[in-house]
């Protein structure tokens, strides 16, 4: 199909055949999406899927699969996405809860990403763990990014509160191993190792996702700090020796500060 060689199929979608292929122009592994023949043979669907592939194709970021082309060969559109080796997410929990301070990495990954595309107006709309993959080097790509309308259960568009609400859920699934059976529900009742903090950020309703990433990137410092002071209080333990003072916790607190700070400057004056 156009200058793409299919190499094999890797599934079907609800939006249509997916291939991985080789793009011949560049050199590079693509994911090939073919929509069906519904969308194909319907000109309505077919400037819909075109005008949400421009938008699509306006967003960038290193935990977005990328959309490189929508194009048209012999009069059936095709859609080449970036190909994203590595795991779904919903394979990488399998019932069993992730290392907590890995588990708000890739919640703050996934955070600065809609952020991303919220600020070019742009949701995700259909996040689910099956649209995480999870990549050899552990980092999070979110597939699928604006086809919500065509991948959706109820075909129903989702938006930046939608992606906000759904991004909550995968954490909890991450921190816990199981699905949310209700917002009120806090991470730590589930999985006691979990620190407590992190129920103050699971339960929160959050309008922002720059204010979410800040929030999560503020408690991966203070669980770093936390873990580095007790390497070092460790040792006098053993020898019988109390922890010698309160500056860890004074520590704590000064990283808190500073994360959340830096953070939102950044995003203010990008």
């Amino acid at each position: 199909m156009a200058h793409y060689r299919i190499l094999e199929p890797l599934g079907e979608s609800r939006l249509g055949k997916v291939f991985r292929a080789r793009d011949t122009r560049l050199g590079r592994t693509i994911a090939l999406t073919v929509p069906s023949d519904d969308i194909q043979n319907d000109s309505s669907k077919r400037a819909q899927l075109r005008a949400d592939a421009e938008r699509a194709m306006a967003v960038s970021h290193p935990n977005i699969a990328a959309l490189y082309e929508a194009g048209d060969d012999a009069g059936r559109i095709y859609l080449a996405f970036e190909f994203v080796p590595g795991d779904a997410l919903e394979r990488t929990i399998a019932g069993h809860p992730l290392n907590a301070r890995r588990a708000i990495d890739l919640t703050a990954q996934m955070a600065d990403a809609l952020a991303e595309a919220h600020a070019a107006e742009v949701a995700h709309g259909d996040l689910t763990a099956r649209r995480v993959v999870v990549t050899p080097k552990g980092n999070a790509k979110i597939l699928d990014f604006g086809f919500s309308r065509w991948t959706a259960d109820d075909g129903a568009p989702g938006d930046q509160t939608t992606d906000l609400d759904a991004l909550r859920t995968l954490m909890f699934q991450m921190l816990t191993g199981r699905a949310q059976s209700g917002r009120d529900v806090a991470p730590t009742t589930l999985n006691k190792s979990l620190p407590a903090e992190i129920d103050a950020i699971a339960l929160k309703s959050y309008e922002s996702a720059v204010t979410l990433a800040a929030e999560l990137r503020a408690l991966a410092a203070v669980l770093e700090v936390r873990a580095g002071a007790a390497d070092r209080v460790r040792p006098a333990n053993i020898r019988g020796r109390a922890p010698r003072s309160r500056r860890p916790a004074i520590a704590v607190a000064v990283v808190i500060i500073l994360a959340a700070a830096a953070v939102a400057a950044w995003w203010w004056f990008r």
